[in-house]
């Protein structure tokens, strides 16, 4: 993966987003996890709509290879500090940060547009509830798969609103696009 260095402000940009995202997971975990329960899957396909908004935000802010994985790896020291949650579910918060890396590293296009940040959304989150249905709930092969498109659906909304919101604060704090 190309080695990017991040200034303070892009440092201050993902840490920030991945704080927020990380504390404020609890209520929305347990509202997904209320919905999805009675079907079998995890709550990360719907509490994914929030999940990817902050990383897909994040890594459109930075625009950098390497900012998602970052994002992710705060996400996991935070949740260390702040919650009894078991180490093995902390690693399933590493593999959406790295689709999206190596999404944007194949792509080498540094736009993006609502389309591509729906789709990084939607990545992100089938790679989340792909690692949590087989590592952590290990189902069965049809109910991962129903996970999967279902998390994809709801991650591309997810890297919609983020594409919404970015646009505004990018226009109301005026950040250069790089």
């Amino acid at each position: 993966m190309i080695r990017e260095r991040f200034n303070l402000t892009e440092m201050i940009y993902i840490s920030l987003l991945a704080t927020i995202a990380t504390i404020s997971k609890t209520p929305i975990r347990a509202l997904s996890n209320f919905m999805t329960s009675s079907v079998g899957l995890p709550g990360g396909v719907v509490g994914g709509v929030y999940y990817m908004f902050w990383i897909v935000a994040a890594c459109a802010l930075v625009k950098k290879h390497g900012a998602a994985t970052l994002f992710c790896i705060i996400q996991i020291f935070v949740s260390l500090a702040t919650s009894s949650m078991p180490v093995i579910r902390l690693i399933t918060y590493l593999p959406p940060g790295i689709a999206i890396d190596l999404f944007l590293l194949f792509r080498r296009n540094s736009e993006y547009n609502k389309g591509v940040m729906m789709f990084l959304g939607a990545i992100a989150n089938t790679a989340g509830a792909a690692t949590q249905a087989i590592v952590i709930m290990n189902l069965p092969l049809i109910a991962t798969l129903i996970s999967c498109f279902t998390a994809f659906v709801s991650g591309g909304v997810g890297g919609y609103l983020a594409y919404l919101v970015v646009l505004r604060i990018v226009h109301a704090v005026g950040i250069k696009a790089n």
